[in-house]
């Protein structure tokens, strides 16, 4: 009888945008009053640290309650649940403060309350008279795939993105188990760290990176130039993902596998390609088709039961969620303070989905860190990637060097069963919402994210410092999707 994580000889990642756990799924287990089927570890009854009708709340100017609800309902001017909320929420560093502690100056001493969401997101232009929708989420009849998927395989409750920080410094955490000192987006300076990439080819372990773009670079590359330029064939579209999942030769998936959505819009064949990546105001339905995709690729894969799939988002994007995030992290290295210093990395970042799929899950398992352990974080990946692989046992061949990364807590632990089954069937799960078009207008603004992709678009691989601060200052002169599509297709304009 071989254990489930001995079965695993490919794990596949998909990190997704900006959403909170809250926000997706924090309705789950509303039905059974928030009582799973499993808990890893055990507990009796077992628990799910989720929402509840009436039971979290901010408080706007006034003094009024602002609850949290769902579903959704349309606000003014697109009428759409879908793409609630909209505008896009706030998520440097500051705001996040503001979200989590009711201040953008918390003292020292201050204790998270998540009060904040409703004042800052009030704060935005355009969204005074529309603040409440930030308390607005989707349950499993809205985001049906995520929240099916979660119900039958495992979900943590309490996972945590690295740090309180936006896209960049949190994916730097995934890749390399630290951010450099970064705690925002900034000028979209490239990370000159070494990654697990870098980690993998070392030991001969097989890696590819999928991005679901054509024209836009894959965004793991736009970050890393310095560490990866010289692995451009490790990068490929998601189509040959898809086509990898299907075969049964040498073409299978590497044995580590990172999977990006599209973050921007692109031009298809005879319409515009808009994001499926879930981030604010981005309909959900495209992430959840995206998704559903992913996962019935793997799902009928002849391989499949020598697959992990690990499912999760990089941070919550300024969506609310109700559980403060730990303090006491270990500080990262490189750059175990923020460049500015002022921000120690000691703390984590809001709540974010994380899923576990694989045939040696067992169907309704909540997972969280045992007690006195670090929480899962994304440098769960990366422990989990060593132990699996044994990615430290050569000391001419380090593995990455950040203590966030021994002290996280690994996935194994949930691959429960065994070979000698039952295993977990893999149910079908098929996306459910529809998209009517409301949300897709060349006027939505360019988020941070997307103004750093337009830049990488523009650099080459040997594009110094200089070449890097002109194609960063020329992409935040872009405000909207028609902006972008212009600036990647000058030639259609």
């Amino acid at each position: 009888m071989i254990q489930g994580f001995d079965n695993i000889e490919h794990v596949v990642v998909v990190m997704m945008e900006n959403r909170s756990f809250d926000n997706l799924l924090g309705w789950l287990y509303a039905d059974v009053d928030n009582h799973p089927p499993v808990n890893i570890p055990e507990q009796n009854p077992t628990t799910f640290d989720g929402l509840t009708k009436d039971g979290f709340f901010n408080q706007a100017a006034d003094g009024t309650k602002v609850f949290v609800s769902h579903p959704p309902t349309g606000w003014p001017p697109q009428n759409n649940p879908t793409v609630v909320p909209t505008p896009d929420p706030n998520e440097e560093f500051v705001n996040i403060t503001e979200q989590i502690f009711g201040t953008k100056t918390p003292a020292p001493d201050a204790k998270a309350d998540m009060s904040g969401f409703l004042k800052n997101y009030g704060s935005i232009a355009g969204a005074a008279n529309s603040a409440g929708q930030i308390m607005q989420t989707f349950g499993p009849g809205q985001a049906n795939v995520i929240n099916a998927l979660a119900r039958s395989f495992a979900v943590c409750d309490a996972w945590f993105a690295s740090c309180p920080c936006q896209t960049w410094p949190n994916r730097g955490f995934v890749h390399t188990g630290s951010s450099d000192g970064h705690v925002n987006n900034d000028n979209y300076e490239l990370y000159d760290i070494r990654t697990i990439f870098n980690v993998l080819e070392d030991k001969g372990v097989t890696w590819g990176v999928f991005h679901n773009t054509t024209l836009v670079p894959s965004l793991t590359w736009g970050q890393f130039l310095p560490q990866i330029a010289g692995y451009v064939d490790h990068f490929a579209n998601f189509s040959s993902f898809l086509r990898r999942c299907s075969a049964t030769n040498d073409q299978k998936l590497p044995a580590y596998s990172f999977v990006e959505p599209r973050f921007t819009p692109e031009l298809g064949l005879f319409k515009v390609d808009y994001p499926n990546d879930y981030h604010p105001p981005h309909n959900i339905c495209r992430g959840e088709q995206f998704l559903a995709q992913v996962y019935g690729a793997i799902r009928s894969s002849p391989y499949r039961d020598n697959i992990l799939l690990v499912i999760t988002f990089d941070e919550h994007g300024g969506c609310y969620d109700h559980v403060p995030p730990p303090t006491g992290a270990a500080a990262p290295e490189p750059g175990a303070t923020s460049r500015d210093g002022s921000f120690h990395f000691d703390r984590y970042g809001v709540r974010v989905p994380a899923l576990v799929v694989s045939s040696y899950v067992e169907p309704g398992t909540v997972f969280r860190a045992n007690a006195g352990e670090a929480p899962y974080d994304h440098t769960s990946i990366l422990a989990t990637l060593r132990d699996w692989q044994g990615l430290d046992r050569n000391p001419h061949a380090p593995f990455l060097p950040s203590p966030r990364i021994k002290a996280a807590p690994t996935l194994q632990r949930v691959l429960k069963l065994s070979n000698a089954g039952p295993i977990n069937p893999w149910p079908d799960i098929q996306a459910k919402c529809s998209i009517d078009g409301r949300d897709e207008s060349l006027d939505t603004p360019l988020n941070s994210v997307q103004k750093s992709l337009l830049a990488t678009a523009k650099r080459d691989e040997s594009s110094g410092a200089v070449e890097q601060q002109v194609t960063a200052v020329e992409a935040k002169t872009k405000v909207t999707y028609a902006d972008g599509l212009a600036h990647l297709y000058p030639a259609v304009q």
